[in-house]
């Protein structure tokens, strides 16, 4: 029992841990299952989340509690890697059930990773194998350097048996998820891009496009001030002090808008990039000529309008009375185009 006690002060850390970091998960956790699924399940949601506590709970079991006193603790301890393979005979011989508990423990904090892989995220079994030795290895390493740095000293021994074992228990873990999908197969996906998105998968869509964006307009952003900052002077100092506002971030984010809402979508049946990997089209229903024009120009209006370009607090107002509206007709006022 005593051997058990070392794991609650860890799970009850990963517990407490959860619900921020799932709150912090939750737009890659919904866009990954409207990609895998076309829609969010339930299920598939308990699963997910529950994922994301299993990872912290392996995270919190192999790295939590650090010593309370760091300077003691390394005058006192020097860990030094264990490298030998078949030491683990040797820790049988000498500590008995305690010896066999742990190495129980390393295999079956392990199987869930190889079924997840295996049974939810369908990776083949080179990929879990790999990824699974990885993430052991990774974890062995930051016992050896304190969580890289942020301890002192090594207050976890680096043992090589940890990653035989881990992987050990990934590979059991993926093969009975392969018995799984054999007893209860998997289901078979709609992957057809829905043209009646529900609010969720939309806001999901949109927040996946403005991170696209922004990963679009901020290194180009930052190549036009490198230089600019490196034309010559004119005779009153640097061109660009003597503008009163620098509107360049605004113009590129302006032209990168209209690029990834609007001639993206329109050249590809209205899937923007974030629409295909979540399955849907910003067009609801088919348009042609001038209507699809309008209905293009009056969505890139309201994007343009609800976002944050200015204070004041009007985007806010319109993205209210968006929301009002949506609770009302279930569509977008562009929708009615």
């Amino acid at each position: 029992m005593g051997f058990l006690k070392n794991f609650s002060e860890p799970f009850a850390f990963a517990l407490a841990l959860w619900p921020f970091v799932s709150m912090l998960l939750t737009v890659p956790v919904l866009a990954l299952l409207y990609h895998r699924d076309n829609r969010i399940r339930l299920s598939s949601a308990i699963v997910a989340y529950g994922t994301v506590l299993y990872l912290l709970g392996l995270l919190c079991f192999t790295l939590y509690p650090m010593p309370a006193d760091a300077a003691a603790y390394c005058a006192a301890h020097h860990l030094t890697p264990q490298l030998n393979p078949l030491q683990f005979i040797g820790d049988i011989r000498t500590d008995g059930l305690t010896a066999v508990l742990q190495i129980a423990f390393n295999i079956v904090f392990f199987l869930p990773l190889g079924f997840i892989m295996g049974r939810i995220w369908r990776w083949p079994l080179l990929v879990t194998a790999v990824l699974s030795f990885a993430t052991s290895l990774s974890l062995e390493t930051m016992q050896l350097t304190g969580l890289m740095g942020v301890f002192p000293c090594a207050y976890r021994l680096f043992d090589v048996d940890d990653l035989l074992w881990n992987t050990t228990g990934a590979l059991i873990g993926f093969a009975l998820a392969m018995l799984s999908l054999r007893l209860i197969p998997a289901r078979v996906a709609d992957m057809t891009p829905t043209t009646t998105p529900g609010f969720m998968r939309r806001l999901i869509t949109f927040i996946i496009d403005m991170t696209l964006i922004a990963f679009a307009v901020m290194p180009t952003h930052l190549f036009v001030m490198i230089v600019r900052s490196n034309l010559p002077s004119g005779s009153n100092g640097s061109w660009q002090s003597m503008e009163p506002f620098d509107w360049t971030g605004s113009i590129l984010f302006l032209a990168a808008l209209i690029l990834f809402e609007g001639v993206v979508p329109w050249l590809r049946g209205g899937c923007t990039f974030g629409g295909s990997f979540t399955h849907m089209t910003v067009e609801t229903r088919p348009r042609e000529g001038w209507r699809r024009a309008a209905f293009y120009v009056a969505r890139m209006a309201t994007l343009i309008i609800v976002l944050p370009w200015h204070s004041g607090g009007f985007n806010l107002l319109v993205f209210i009375g968006l929301g009002i509206f949506w609770l009302v007709k279930h569509q977008m006022p562009y929708d009615l185009i």
